[in-house]
């Protein structure tokens, strides 16, 4: 399965830095650059997967192996904002409209460019069977249902969130319910070891995955409530923790992919934001402007980066010049000539196409 997400992925940051204080309105400069870095470690990972399918090893001694947690870092980033921001929506059914539409606006047009890239490029392979339009418009919803949706198969679990969300926003009680009993449904089926088979609502369901919306929200709680304690060393032993777990994968000493890693990388990676989400709202804390404006992409870093990865490796091979590059050097270029890509796909796709939504939706409503 690819470890490739949406973003919070998928959530609008400019509201989040204008919901932190009225104030002096600080901005959560360190969210937006930990999306960059989440984004920057799964790039890392596939370019790493990429060629060792070709060359049979892992580039770099397989340093890059635990970049793939950068998928469990995105998820509890974004249960992190989606509480942040529409905490004080609970119970406010007639902010719905509004809800839904920022999400579109958020994840679907950028989705709809990258499923017809990936179509294109299925269309031109010899090795992959074209999809029915059955498979593809059931894809084009990203609904929790059926098959994974490539690449985008976190966007599912995403779109399960923030529906079951909606639902507090309809009637807090209600939505509190359903985010206790979903919670136990997924510690209760952990413990249990219980997988569904298939690729349908339940395994999405009880995915372990799911945990890191749940760790963010807390995260997200702590920090509205301003009980962070020493905000420093949150983070410092947030980030000891995944480096260690990352660590102690890459040794093949702990299965990175099992569901207590999914839980290990989530908690670790709630302290870590605790931390910095609490240092950004006291002023301690201004991440690097270079880091922020990959956090800016890192949705099209992350829906993009796969064919990219594919399209610079081919453009490589047909110049001749794959031959006469090591594989470290080669793996380097990958990875960063597609993270390039993708941040100007970002600059000249993503924004401008979002924006347009948005002022076609606006003038219906203004029709209306």
């Amino acid at each position: 399965m690819s470890q490739a997400l949406p973003h919070p992925s998928t959530t609008d940051v400019n509201t989040l830095r204008h919901a932190a204080a009225p104030s002096k309105k600080p901005k959560l400069s360190g969210i937006e650059a930990a999306r960059g870095i989440a984004a920057t470690m799964v790039v890392f990972y596939h370019a790493a997967r990429h060629l060792q399918a070709e060359y049979h090893v892992m580039p770099w001694s397989g340093v890059a192996q635990f970049g793939h947690s950068g998928v469990d870092f995105f998820f509890v980033l974004s249960g992190f904002i989606i509480f942040f921001v529409h905490q004080a929506d609970f119970g406010q059914p007639s902010r719905l409209p509004n809800y839904f539409q920022r999400r579109f606006i958020r994840i679907y047009p950028l989705f709809y460019v990258s499923l017809i890239v990936g179509l294109i490029l299925v269309a031109l392979s010899s090795t992959q069977k074209f999809p029915g339009l059955l498979t593809v418009l059931q894809n084009a919803t990203l609904l929790p249902f059926g098959n994974d949706v490539g690449i985008a198969w976190t966007l599912q679990h995403e779109i399960l969130f923030y529906l079951i969300f909606a639902f507090a926003m309809i009637n807090k009680r209600i939505g509190i319910t359903l985010f206790i009993s979903w919670f136990f449904l997924i510690m209760v089926s952990w413990l249990a070891h219980y997988t569904p088979a298939g690729s349908g609502l339940l395994p999405r369901l009880v995915s372990t995955f799911n945990l890191g919306f749940f760790f963010g929200m807390f995260a997200a709680y702590i920090v509205k409530k301003g009980v962070t304690g020493n905000r420093r060393t949150l983070f410092l032993i947030g980030a000891a923790t995944f480096c260690g777990v990352a660590l102690v994968e890459n040794l093949a000493i702990f299965d990175g992919y099992a569901p207590s890693a999914q839980v290990a990388y989530g908690l670790s990676a709630m302290l870590i934001v605790i931390g910095i989400a609490s240092s950004n709202l006291h002023g301690q804390l201004e991440a690097p402007r270079f880091l922020t404006k990959l956090g800016a992409a890192s949705y099209s870093i992350y829906l993009l980066h796969l064919p990219c990865i594919g399209i610079i490796y081919k453009l490589l091979a047909v110049t001749g010049l794959l031959a006469h590059l090591p594989l470290g050097l080669l793996y380097l270029l990958l990875s960063v000539a597609s993270i390039l890509l993708c941040s100007a796909a970002s600059r000249l796709i993503e924004y401008p196409l979002m924006d347009f939504v948005r002022k076609v939706m606006f003038a219906r409503r203004a029709l209306a």
